[in-house]
């Protein structure tokens, strides 16, 4: 008991003046000389610390590039993004103005047709040339679109044009009466075996 008491305040040695023992110096340096690394140990050690210091560097640098390579390829989305939807709203407007112009050439060819008139030959005024008999020949006529005039009368007629003749048909007692085309500004009329020819007048 009392021994412990003692030790309490016994000095222990301080070891931080080692260097300047020349016994303790040679025992520090038996131990460095009995160290169990070699040489060729430190410098794999080290060699594996560059190694793993430059890949924690370039997978750095590789992340910081990736980072910046993403908004890039956003940025490219985007704009691939902005550009198909032009298209579909172009082909759509397209697709609209097809149907419109289509509309319209229809309307246009519908009311054409509705309001289309062959070309009538026998429009204008008539004079008569000729007969084949001793019949003196009968005074002008005058075709007009929907009727004739002859000897200061106006009787109302409708037409039926074909390439080779015209027959003019009396509206009231749908009598016909065809002429024949000789040329531009000749026509012929055969009426009970008597044919009249017709110059037409400039």
């Amino acid at each position: 008991m009392f021994s412990k008491f003692i030790n309490l305040f016994k000095v222990k040695e301080d070891e931080t003046l080692h260097y300047m023992n020349p016994e303790k110096l040679s025992r520090f340096h038996k131990n460095y000389e009995d160290d169990p690394l070699s040489e060729e140990d430190e410098d794999a050690f080290f060699r594996q610390l560059e190694e793993e210091k430059y890949a924690s560097i370039a997978e750095v640098e590789h992340e910081k590039k990736q980072a910046e390579a993403n908004p890039n390829r956003a940025s490219v989305l985007e704009k691939m993004r902005a550009c198909m939807h032009q298209r579909e709203w172009t082909a759509q407007r397209k697709a609209k103005l097809l149907v419109t112009l289509f509309i319209f050439v229809a309307g246009s060819l519908l009311l054409f047709i509705l309001m289309y008139e062959p070309h009538n030959p026998l429009i204008g005024k008539w004079q008569p040339q000729k007969k084949s008999n001793i019949f003196i020949p009968t005074g002008d006529i005058e075709f007009r679109k929907e009727a004739i005039l002859a000897n200061g009368v106006s009787t109302p007629i409708e037409y039926i044009i074909e390439s080779q003749y015209v027959e003019v048909i009396d509206s009231q007692t749908k009598t016909r009466i065809r002429f024949e085309r000789k040329d531009e500004r000749t026509i012929e009329l055969n009426l009970l075996g008597v044919k009249t020819t017709y110059k037409k007048i400039p």
